[in-house]
């Protein structure tokens, strides 16, 4: 058990910073937090869809903003969606997705999660890429 625990500390420190998924450097470079909220894909494009937490709503959305490097390894196809999760290991999906990541060299995204108001965040998971997203909130 106990090396199971260091080992978990360790890919969670490995993770803090920037990491590669098949050929895309990621980095979570900030955290904010809205009752209103662009859902444009990534990179952005066309799409003007917006987000709204009714006021009745104890609910805000915490939008965590990506770098995108796309390296020369990159050959093409889908990345998946993110997915944020809290301190208590509660996972949040988003609406947004990557689209086109290779059209451009580099790039910043903005992914918004509905939480409970005042949620402490923990980490955004994309495929088997952990960023540590405690630090910037």
């Amino acid at each position: 058990m106990v090396r199971l625990v260091i080992a978990v500390m360790a890919f969670v420190v490995g993770s803090v910073g920037a990491a590669t998924l098949t050929g895309i450097e990621l980095s979570a470079t900030g955290v904010s937090r809205s009752k209103r909220v662009s859902l444009q894909d990534c990179p952005a494009g066309e799409n003007i869809v917006r987000g709204v937490i009714r006021p009745v709503e104890d609910k805000e959305f915490a939008t965590i903003q990506l770098s995108v490097r796309v390296l020369a390894s990159f050959e093409g196809g889908d990345v998946p969606k993110p997915l944020l999760y809290d301190d208590a290991d509660n996972e949040y999906k988003t609406a947004q997705s990557f689209r086109e990541v290779g059209s451009k060299e580099s790039y910043t995204c903005d992914f918004s999660f509905r939480v409970p108001t005042g949620t402490t965040l923990s980490r955004i998971t994309i495929d088997d890429v952990t960023l540590d997203v405690s630090a910037l909130d």
